[in-house]
C-alpha cells in the first residue's frame, strides 16, 4: 500500500468524521437544509474513505490459486463501489428533503451556530485537502508529469478521489455559507434549501466523476504508456523484424499484464547456424507453431468462451545440470 495515498484516506476519514458530527449538532440546532446536506455530504464522504481505505488493504492481497494475478483490481472497485454510496446516501437524499422544505416552507432557526461550524469545517477539510494535495503532486512528479496531465491519466483513484471529495467538500461549504447567510438575511428558506440542492447535485457530479474513473479499470483498460514504451523499445531493436501486436490490461495502479506479438529477423535467430542447423531450427519453430495451435485449439473445443489464449513455453531443462 502506498505510505502517502494511506495517510492522505486516513486524514481525511478522522477530519471527514468529526466535522461530520459538528455538522449533525449545528442541524439539529438550526433546522438548515444547507447545513443538514452537508453533514450528509461528510457522512458519504467519510462512508467512502472508509470504503477506499478497505479497497487499499484489500488489494494489497497475494495472488492466489484464485486470483493468478492478484487483488490489485479490488482497488478500482471499492471506489466505484463508494461513488454509488456518495450518490444516493449524498445527492438523491439531499436534494429531496430540501424540496420538501422548500414546499412546506420550514424555515430554519438560524443562529451563529451553523456558521461557527461551517467555519471549523472549512479549516478541517482544508487540512485534509492540503495532504491529500502534497501527496498528489508528489506522485506526479515521481511519474515526471505535469499536474494537468497527471490528473487525467492518474492510475492510484483513492488520492484523486480524496483530493476530489476535499475540493467539492469545501465548495460545498461555501455553498452552505450563502444560502445559510442569505436566508438569515431575508428570512426565506428558499435560499437555504437551493443551497442544498447545489450541495446535492455537487455530490452527484461527483460519484458520476468517481464511478467513471474507476468503471474504465474495470473493464480491462489498457496501459497506453506501456504499450508505446514497448513497441518503440522493441522496434528499434536490431533483433525484431516486426512488432505485430501489443496488449496490456491495468491489473492495480503499480502492476499491468503485456502481452505482445513479436517477430523476429531472420539473421538474429540463424546467427552462426549451418544450412543444416538452419533447416533444423526452421522445423522446429514450425512444430511448435502446431502444437500451439494444437493446444489452443484443444481448449477452444471443451472451453469455447475462452476467446484469448496465451501460451509460453517453458525451455527444457538442462539434464546434465541435474545430474
Amino acid at each position: 500500500m502506498s505510505d502517502g495515498s494511506s495517510k492522505a484516506v486516513v486524514t481525511a476519514i478522522f477530519g471527514n468524521s468529526i466535522v461530520t458530527v459538528a455538522k449533525f449538532i449545528g442541524f439539529a440546532l438550526s433546522g438548515s437544509s444547507a447545513l443538514l446536506a452537508e453533514a450528509v455530504h461528510s457522512l458519504a464522504d467519510t462512508a467512502n474513505q472508509c470504503l477506499l481505505y478497505l479497497g487499499l488493504k484489500r488489494s494489497q492481497r497475494k495472488a492466489d490459486t484464485h486470483h493468478h494475478f492478484g487483488y490489485g483490481q479490488e482497488r478500482y472497485f471499492w471506489n466505484l463501489v463508494s461513488a454509488i454510496t456518495i450518490f444516493f446516501l449524498g445527492c438523491a437524499y439531499t436534494i429531496m428533503h430540501a424540496v420538501e422544505q422548500i414546499q412546506h416552507g420550514h424555515a430554519p432557526e438560524l443562529s451563529w451556530v451553523p456558521f461557527v461550524i461551517i467555519g471549523i469545517a472549512f479549516v478541517v477539510e482544508g487540512y485534509s485537502f492540503f495532504v491529500a494535495l502534497k501527496e498528489f503532486l508528489r506522485q506526479a512528479k515521481e511519474a515526471g508529469k505535469a499536474f494537468r496531465q497527471y490528473f487525467v491519466e492518474t492510475r492510484d483513484p483513492t488520492t484523486l478521489a480524496v483530493l476530489i471529495e476535499d475540493s467539492v467538500a469545501m465548495l460545498g461549504l461555501v455553498f452552505a455559507l450563502l444560502g445559510i447567510g442569505l436566508s438569515f438575511w431575508t428570512g426565506s428558506v428558499i435560499f437555504d434549501g437551493i443551497a442544498a440542492i447545489c450541495i446535492g447535485i455537487l455530490m452527484g457530479a461527483l460519484a458520476y466523476f468517481l464511478a467513471a474513473t474507476n468503471r474504465k479499470y474495470l473493464l480491462n483498460h489498457s496501459d497506453d504508456e506501456v504499450n508505446e514504451v514497448a513497441s518503440k523499445l522493441w522496434r528499434a531493436d536490431e533483433q525484431v523484424q516486426t512488432v505485430q501486436r501489443v496488449n496490456s490490461i491495468v491489473l492495480s495502479p503499480e502492476e499491468t499484464l503485456l502481452m505482445a506479438e513479436v517477430e523476429l529477423r531472420e539473421e538474429a535467430i540463424f546467427a552462426d547456424m549451418s544450412e543444416d542447423e538452419i533447416a533444423q531450427a526452421i522445423r522446429f519453430m514450425h512444430k511448435l507453431n502446431a502444437i500451439r495451435r494444437s493446444l489452443e485449439e484443444d481448449v477452444a473445443r471443451v472451453s469455447p468462451e475462452a476467446k484469448h489464449i496465451f501460451i509460453e513455453f517453458a525451455s527444457p531443462q538442462d539434464k546434465s545440470s541435474s545430474e
